[in-house]
């Protein structure tokens, strides 16, 4: 016997959250508008680790206002590849950029995707791929 997905009755929207939450990846959902309405564990203790107690970045702040004020070009590409994902132009969009902080070197890889039944939704993950950067740097 196989198991669907609504064969399981979960209570609420917790048991969801705690999936994000597991994630290695920084995860936000943006509305059509570029809102963020939703983020995982991580996100938040990425912005902490960071210094970043700032609710610009947090539910509520607006991604697209967020690229716009960033310096580096590589802001406004990836505000542009959402909102390509966002209009329906692209499937997915994907971005290696660099993250660097004061203390380290750091690279990320942004990955976007339409939350499939909710048409003017998606989610964005970044994921650390320094380890992976570092290694191909090293190894050329």
């Amino acid at each position: 016997m196989i198991l669907e997905l609504e064969d399981y009755h979960f209570p609420d929207l917790a048991f969801y959250k705690s999936i994000l939450d597991a994630l290695e990846a920084h995860i936000a959902v943006l509305d059509k508008q570029g809102t963020i309405i939703a983020v995982n564990a991580r996100w938040q203790r990425f912005g902490e680790m960071n210094g970043i107690r700032d609710s610009r970045f947090g539910v509520g702040a607006n991604y697209f206002t967020v690229c716009r004020a960033a310096v580096d070009p590589i802001a406004r590409t990836a505000a542009a590849g959402i909102r390509d994902v966002l209009s329906g132009r692209r499937s997915s969009f994907y971005l290696e950029y660099p993250c660097h902080s004061p203390d380290e070197e750091r690279w990320f890889a942004l990955r976007v995707m339409p939350i499939g039944d909710q048409p003017g939704f998606v989610v964005t993950a970044h994921e650390n791929i320094t380890e992976r950067v570092i290694a191909e740097r090293a190894s050329t």
